[in-house]
């Protein structure tokens, strides 16, 4: 399953280890396929230093993993879709990734519910549609 998983909780699961092992259990078994962009990993880089306390060096370092597993991919620009014109780089993400859901906790991405066919659901609700 082709997965954009937005800037927050890519950070709430690398700065905690055993998301981050859950998370690569996941895409060892190939139940996740990780669709990524320039756009969320730098956001993701400012976010660890800034809001999760690594240094700017391990936040990189952080990054660099998760740019190795994903497929990163480069969107074009959209029209603007979501209230916050910061979500458009998300959904522009899934699109070009192919992905089948973004994973979200933010309202206004999980509002829309879903966006060109790609749902918008949170972290629960992907462990429910992972579960076996």
């Amino acid at each position: 399953m082709r997965v954009v998983y937005d800037t927050s909780v890519l950070a709430t699961i690398l700065s905690r280890r055993d998301l981050i092992l859950k998370l690569q259990a996941n895409v060892s078994d190939e139940s996740v396929a990780l669709v990524t962009s320039p756009f969320i990993l730098n956001e993701l880089e400012k976010v660890l230093s800034a809001k999760f306390g690594l240094t700017k060096q391990g936040a990189k370092s952080r990054v660099r993993l998760l740019a190795r597993v994903a497929a990163v991919v480069r969107p074009e620009h959209i029209a603007p879709v979501a209230r916050d014109p910061n979500d458009d780089p998300i959904l522009a993400a899934a699109v070009t990734g192919k992905a089948i859901c973004i994973v979200t906790l933010d309202n206004d991405l999980l509002e829309l519910q879903q966006h060109n066919n790609i749902q918008i659901i949170t972290p629960l609700q992907l462990d429910k549609l992972l579960e076996p």
